[in-house]
C-alpha cells in the first residue's frame, strides 16, 4: 500500500511532523489577519483549511486524493464551514490562472513530488509579492544504505534535500527565501494532539495492509528520525521572473 493512501484511508488530520501544533506556530508566525486569498496544496482532511477559513481568510484547498478530499469537505460541514473551495487536483499542475493568490501554504508535501517542478507552479500562481510558505522534511546527514533506498522507495520521493538543496531549489524557482531553524523531526514542544488521535478512522486497523503499512513506516521513519529534522520555509516571490503561460483544466472535487 502506497503512503498517501495509507493516510487516507487511516483519516490522519495532521500527517506532517509537530502536528497540527505545529502548523499553529508557524501560522501565527507567517500569516497577518487581512483580506488574503490562501491556496493550501496536500490540504488532507481538512483541518488547516477549516482553521484558515475559520480565522476569516478566503481558502482554496487542493488535494489529489478523492477520498481525502470527501473526508475534507465532511469536516467542513460538521464544522458549519460553507465557503472553502475544494479542488482536486495536481500540485505540479495546479489548475489556477497566474497570479491567483497572495499564499500558497503547504505541510509536508512538496517532498512527494517533483520539488522543482511544484515551486515553479507555487511561484506561478502567487501574485507579485505573495509568499510561499512550506513546512518539508529537511535531510540532516546522510541515512546509511539500505534504509535509505528503502525510505525512497515506501514514501516515492525523488530526492530527500538538505537545507542547503531546499534553498537552492527555492531560489531557482524565483523565491526570496531565508535560512530556517530546523527542528527536531519529533518535538517534545510539537507533540501530537490526542483530538488528532480520535479522529482517525481506527476501524481500518482490522485490514493487515493497514497494519502492515503502519509498521512499515514505524521501521522506515521512526527508527531513521535522527537523520531528518524539520524546516519552515516562508519565501517571497520576487517581482523579476518570467512565468510561462498556462491553459487551465479545473478538476473540481
Amino acid at each position: 500500500m502506497e503512503y498517501m493512501d495509507l493516510l487516507s484511508r487511516l483519516g490522519v488530520a495532521s500527517s506532517h511532523p509537530g502536528g497540527f501544533k505545529a502548523t499553529q506556530k508557524l501560522l501565527d508566525k507567517a500569516l497577518e489577519q487581512g483580506d488574503l486569498r490562501i491556496l493550501e496544496v496536500g490540504c488532507g482532511t481538512g483541518k488547516t483549511a477549516c482553521y484558515l477559513a475559520g480565522q476569516g481568510f478566503r481558502v482554496t484547498a487542493l488535494d489529489r486524493h478523492p477520498l481525502m478530499l470527501e473526508k475534507a469537505k465532511k469536516r467542513a460541514e460538521k464544522e458549519g464551514i460553507t465557503d472553502i473551495e475544494w479542488i482536486q487536483g495536481d500540485v505540479q499542475e495546479l489548475p489556477f490562472d497566474n497570479e491567483s493568490f497572495d499564499v500558497v501554504y503547504a505541510e509536508s508535501v512538496t517532498i512527494f513530488t517533483d520539488i522543482p517542478k511544484s515551486l515553479e507552479e507555487y511561484y506561478r500562481v502567487l501574485k507579485p509579492g505573495g509568499r510561499l510558505i512550506d513546512r518539508e522534511i529537511v535531510l540532516y546527514s546522510e541515512i546509511p544504505e539500505p534504509s535509505r533506498q528503502e525510505i525512497m522507495d515506501f514514501f516515492k520521493f525523488d530526492k530527500i534535500p538538505s537545507v542547503d538543496e531546499w534553498l537552492v531549489d527555492l531560489r531557482q524557482a524565483g523565491f526570496q527565501c531565508e535560512r530556517p531553524k530546523l527542528d527536531e523531526f519529533r518535538s517534545h514542544e510539537h507533540a501530537i494532539d490526542p483530538s488528532e488521535i480520535q479522529e482517525l478512522d481506527l476501524t481500518v486497523l482490522f485490514d493487515p495492509e493497514i497494519g502492515l503499512g503502519i509498521m512499515k513506516y514505524a521501521d522506515l521513519v521512526l527508527a531513521q528520525e535522527p537523520y531528518f529534522r524539520v524546516g519552515d520555509f516562508i519565501a517571497w516571490k520576487t517581482r523579476g521572473r518570467v512565468m510561462r503561460n498556462h491553459n487551465i483544466h479545473k478538476d473540481e472535487g
